[in-house]
């Protein structure tokens, strides 16, 4: 069977919705494809520090993070870079001057950080534990990994963003953060020697989009955004409904 080197988002892909959970017939499906021989990577727009945990625990070594600004092979971070700092500064001045609340990721851990507490009531409990600081000052800031901003859905029209990417998180919060995973898959690939025909990519969100159409084999879940099935290779099931497994039976990779 001819090598192939896949690459999985996580939220909506690998795990049910945002929880991290994933279902059994997808970790079975992950322990066959490796069992074939075939490689295994993810890619995400995590933070690295996030992504790393859950690669820990399903035995990931490799995995593209950050929307594509990081690199991560053998455990080891081998690229991470900021967003850009200076344009995130302009952006959270341009919040504060509108009263929109936000925090921000400034260091490759689970943790955010803001100075206005009227971003409280928004964070996602799920997601990095976020502190309260009356005396933190973002303009000193050399890195920004994320930007968090209170905007509901509808509202992204009253925000200039400038450049700057956005994916949204929930109904109520906003994310300043790459979208540029196949820029990161390319680089990986490039390190490694890996061929376009031989890999595979699986997504199911608007994120996700980037890496479809890039030469790669492209794998829709079920539960995918209609815009990734339209341009998609082929659209599986849903991830809770054995979609991973059900798509890599079908090709014979398992």
């Amino acid at each position: 069977m001819q090598k192939k080197y896949f690459f999985f988002d996580i939220d909506g892909t690998l795990s049910i919705g945002q929880t991290m959970v994933m279902p059994e017939s997808a970790v079975r499906c992950l322990t066959r494809l490796r069992a074939e021989g075939h490689f295994t990577a993810l890619a995400t727009g995590r933070l690295q520090a996030s992504a790393a945990g859950f690669a820990a625990a399903h035995g990931f070594a490799d995995f593209v993070a950050d929307g594509g600004y990081s690199l991560t092979l053998g455990g080891q971070i081998a690229e991470m870079k900021s967003l850009p700092v200076q344009e995130c500064i302009a952006l959270i001045e341009r919040l504060e001057a509108a009263e929109i609340p936000w925090s921000v990721t400034p260091v490759n851990e689970r943790m955010c950080v803001t100075s206005d507490a009227r971003y409280l009531p928004f964070a996602p409990p799920e997601y990095f534990p976020t502190q309260l600081d009356p005396t933190f000052d973002y303009h000193t800031l050399r890195e920004i990994y994320k930007v968090n901003i209170a905007c509901p859905a509808g509202q992204e029209a009253e925000i200039d963003f400038g450049t700057l990417p956005t994916v949204r998180y929930n109904r109520d919060v906003l994310l300043i953060e790459p979208t540029e995973k196949q820029k990161g898959i390319r680089r990986m690939l490039d390190r490694m020697g890996i061929p376009d025909e031989d890999v595979v990519v699986f997504g199911d969100g608007s994120n996700d989009l980037c890496m479809f159409g890039q030469g790669w084999f492209s794998i829709a879940m079920g539960n995918a955004r209609e815009a990734l099935k339209a341009r998609a290779d082929y659209v599986t099931d849903p991830v809770d409904r054995d979609g991973l497994w059900n798509a890599c039976r079908h090709f014979g990779w398992i």
